[in-house]
């Protein structure tokens, strides 16, 4: 067939492929479950091929039906996408903002540049996401997220971006750590000392920052424990299981029985950007930017 089908119908039936149920189907899309068999036959004698097998127990999408549900279903979120994106570029400085945050960008400047831009443009909504460096590379790709505040290392072309903070690392350890007294540390003390790490899966760009600073300084971090989320690693860290690198902002957020350690070498460190994609970038995207990069340069 050569064109497109009613897009009503084809909502439908990614909803029954997604739930496996027309009752699901109708209660998600809030439409009668009728309705929803009434669309899905219609779109089937439309196309001139099942979509579903269907006995009294279950619905079971045929082939043509599964490849069918993958393909609309992404042409419907990009739909949904473009939609948006127009909405926002006629709204000027009112429309919606997703933005996702990674874990070490919490600590710095984010809070305060989020909250400025909402008392600048009350008209606009701004959404948060709490997300990796490394999933918000997809996220952003996709067009699920508007911008991402990120560990500047994680972004690569096509993503434009602008450094809104510097950290210096940390050494945090428990205050019952031989090195809780020092003043200052340097890496290459530590070649021997166990480390609890972020997860490879979530933390890649930053396990990879703190492996090229030790690498530096001549060895490889002997890694003892791996922790998904920050509370984790903190607690690791609290119950003596290893030491840990993190970013200087932390600091005094940290509870009473982990103490943070300057380090020595120069070159410890890491920066926060803010990134997003240049080809999908929206008038209140380009405001935030610049209001972001005031705040960085009055800093």
């Amino acid at each position: 067939m050569s064109r497109i089908p009613d897009l009503g119908r084809l909502r439908c039936f990614v909803a029954v492929a997604d739930a496996l149920s027309f009752r699901e189907a109708a209660q998600r899309l809030n439409i009668a479950q009728p309705a929803v068999s009434r669309a899905v036959q219609q779109l089937e004698a439309e196309l001139g091929f099942k979509l579903f097998e269907r006995t009294t127990r279950r619905v079971t999408p045929t082939p043509a039906g599964l490849a069918l549900a993958r393909d609309a279903g992404e042409a419907l979120k990009a739909l949904q996408r473009a939609v948006r994106q127009a909405g926002q570029i006629a709204a000027g400085d009112a429309g919606e903002l997703v933005i996702g945050y990674s874990a070490q960008a919490t600590h710095g400047p984010m809070a305060e540049i989020i909250i400025g831009f909402r008392n600048a443009y009350p008209s606009a909504d701004v959404s948060l996401y709490s997300l990796s460096s490394q999933e918000q590379l997809p996220a952003l790709e996709a067009g699920r997220i508007d911008l991402g505040f990120l560990l500047s290392a994680a972004c690569k072309p096509p993503l434009r971006h602008v450094v809104v903070a510097h950290e210096r690392f940390v050494l945090l350890v428990s205050r019952q750590h031989p090195l809780a007294q020092r003043t200052s540390v340097a890496l290459r003390e530590l070649s021997a000392t166990p480390f609890v790490l972020g997860t490879p899966k979530r933390w890649q760009t930053f396990r990879q920052l703190v492996a090229s600073a030790c690498l530096a300084a001549g060895f490889v971090p002997v890694v003892a424990e791996e922790a998904d989320d920050v509370p984790l690693l903190l607690q690791l860290v609290s119950l003596a299981r290893g030491v840990t690198l993190y970013g200087s902002a932390i600091v005094p957020m940290l509870q009473p029985d982990i103490v943070a350690v300057p380090i020595d070498d120069r070159q410890a460190g890491f920066d926060l950007s803010i990134a997003w994609r240049a080809d999908r970038q929206t008038r209140l995207v380009g405001e935030f930017v610049a209001f972001a990069k005031g705040m960085t340069t009055t800093r």
